[in-house]
């Protein structure tokens, strides 16, 4: 009988630890609007420095091409 009492708690016990891990799992994987703004502002800044980055491109070689036409306009 003590056996089977014994056997019986360490079932229950079993169970609680699985259900623990799945109501943990489940509030990890709660998506909630304040996790949505930060991923938007998050992607928002990424394109916003691929912008940026593309501009300062631009930049660099509006110039350089600017400058061997005009070069090329003064050889005699």
């Amino acid at each position: 009988m003590t056996d089977t009492a014994n056997r019986l708690v360490s079932e229950q016990g079993k169970l609680r630890r699985a259900l623990a891990a799945v109501v943990a799992w489940l509030q990890a994987m709660d998506y909630t609007s304040f996790d949505y703004t930060l991923d938007r502002i998050e992607g928002l800044e990424r394109e916003v420095g691929q912008l940026e980055e593309e501009l300062r491109r631009s930049r660099d070689t509006g110039p350089l091409d600017a400058h061997n036409g005009s070069a090329a306009g003064f050889e005699h």
